[in-house]
């Protein structure tokens, strides 16, 4: 499952899991079956143990049910690029960090950075930008639309300094009684 506002919708691999699962698991009547048995178990009429037993068991035989199946899973978000290691499509994954090529094989374990989210603000609706591509090259999108490639967004960025490293500074020099007063007061108007 994944959020999508204040939604919560399942994905495409949970939509695919769901339907291999057998019937079983997915029931109604296994869920009554386990709060009566844990019913008797609050009146003692049956004990904890004996009904862990029968979980086991009921485990056990559903996965040599899921092994015996020929019914198998199929990745959606398999790419056409190769992997350069082991010869595998690659998955196209989206990360903490940002969107990724990563090797089915989990042996392999060979991944490839497409995009990250980054600090950078939109100067349209002041989201954060996503960062494609590699070095000069890279180029700055937005949900909104806007694109922007990195070596204009320095231009627009300019010089100016990090707020942080402006208090830090300030910091360190006013620990030392030395800061001039007209230079805080405008410190205080900027962070303003």
């Amino acid at each position: 499952m994944e959020r999508k506002g204040k939604e919560i919708v399942p994905t495409s691999k949970g939509i695919q899991l769901v339907n291999l699962v057998p019937f079983d698991l997915k029931s109604p009547e296994l869920t009554a079956k386990w709060e009566k048995q844990m019913q008797l178990i609050s009146k003692g009429k049956t004990t904890a143990n004996q009904f862990v037993e029968d979980i086991k068991k009921y485990a056990a035989k559903l996965v040599s049910t899921v092994i015996a199946s020929n019914e198998t899973y199929r990745h959606d978000n398999i790419t056409r690029e190769k992997c350069p290691e082991c010869g595998k499509y690659l998955l196209d994954v989206n990360g903490k960090k940002g969107k990724m090529l990563v090797c089915p094989d989990r042996e392999c374990g060979y991944r490839k950075g497409l995009s990250r989210v980054s600090n950078a603000r939109c100067p349209d609706c002041h989201k954060k930008m996503e960062l494609k591509g590699d070095g000069e090259s890279s180029i700055f999108t937005c949900i909104c639309g806007h694109r922007e490639k990195l070596s204009e967004f320095k231009k627009r960025k300019g010089d100016k300094v990090d707020k942080k490293e402006v208090s830090k500074f300030l910091n360190q020099q006013d620990s030392g009684g030395n800061i001039n007063s007209a230079l805080a007061d405008a410190l205080a108007k900027w962070k303003k």
